[in-house]
């Protein structure tokens, strides 16, 4: 059986409001806090992460999600689905990478290749080109709001297959860079493509590059979720169906097969510059079929939803600023 690990908060009980570590089967969530007496389950926003990064701590959880499927879960250690709130499952990430340009045909439909006339350069297939999103305001669960600012002018979707850092390291090479790996997760990179804060005399390259940065930074704009799969429980991470809608109508359909970066390049690109850590995030990039190429905008009252095969299903509606 698959494991689904989560991050939730029971709506009622003795300890509402107390998110602690879960498995999902089958529409019933599980407290892996309660059934085993891990007081590192509950509270702690990392829990998911680090069960992922422990052989020994993912062994524990196995055989309580085996006694759970054989009904032996006592009452009140298990709740339907509908009565919790799922959580992002890695909150507040030490570390929330993104990539941008790993598929070539979204590097293909951008605005800066149209208007040059050019595709894939040997550029583009040079370096993994890493940005940070901050974690503690962007990260929201499936279910919270995409907000459109009072301030935004285009704010776009972008379906991304999400790596969780496990066992942390440096200089992780590509033959060893898997079992650094976690587990995966759904992550929308929602960005404000047109962001304009102040007025300037001039927009230079520079200035445009922190403005397209900045677009990545506003609240809710990295929605996460809706849990976590340890890595060994999907046959294969090279080639997952990944699928975007918005308002039922499908707008990207891509597969992780096409990245340009693998996930042993990312990893060891990234820990080249920097330790990776036990609950940091790499959100690889988006396949094609973004709004700004196509000229559709988020707008208040949309539901986006992203579908990663074996994962599940990330869908939060859209939102106006208050």
């Amino acid at each position: 059986m698959q494991l689904k690990l989560v991050l939730f908060t029971p709506k009622t009980d003795p300890c509402a409001g107390l998110t602690r570590a879960g498995a999902l089967i089958e529409g019933v969530v599980y407290d892996l806090h309660a059934l085993s007496g891990e007081c590192e389950w509950c509270a702690n926003p990392l829990a998911v992460a680090e069960i992922m990064a422990d052989d020994e701590a993912l062994a524990r959880v196995r055989a309580i999600v085996a006694d759970c499927v054989e009904g032996k879960a006592p009452d009140g250690t298990w709740w339907p689905l509908v009565d919790v709130r799922l959580e992002a499952p890695v909150p507040t990430p030490g570390k929330l990478f993104a990539l941008a340009g790993n598929y070539a045909e979204h590097i293909m439909e951008s605005t800066s290749k149209k208007l040059q006339g050019t595709g894939v350069t040997g550029s583009d297939l040079a370096t993994p080109r890493v940005f940070m999103k901050p974690s503690t305001n962007t990260v929201c669960a499936t279910g919270d709001p995409i907000i459109v600012g009072k301030g935004a002018t285009f704010v776009d979707w972008e379906a991304e297959f999400g790596v969780i850092v496990g066992k942390p390291g440096k200089h992780i090479s590509r033959e060893d860079a898997m079992s650094h790996v976690g587990g995966i997760t759904i992550v929308n990179d929602v960005s404000e493509r047109e962001l304009k804060i102040w007025d300037r005399p001039e927009d230079r390259d520079w200035d445009k590059f922190f403005d397209w940065l900045n677009g990545k930074w506003c609240d809710n704009f990295a929605p996460m979720g809706p849990c976590a799969v340890p890595l060994g429980d999907l046959e294969n991470v090279d080639r997952l169906g990944l699928k975007l809608w918005v308002n039922g109508e499908l707008k990207q359909d891509g597969n992780t097969g096409q990245m340009i970066f693998k996930i042993p390049d990312i990893l060891a690109y990234i820990s080249s510059i920097c330790t990776l850590h036990t609950g940091d995030v790499i959100a690889t990039g988006t396949p094609s079929g973004v709004g700004h190429a196509q000229g559709i905008r988020l707008q208040p009252g949309d539901v986006v939803r992203i579908e990663l095969e074996g994962v599940g299903v990330l869908e939060n509606p859209v939102v106006a600023e208050e």
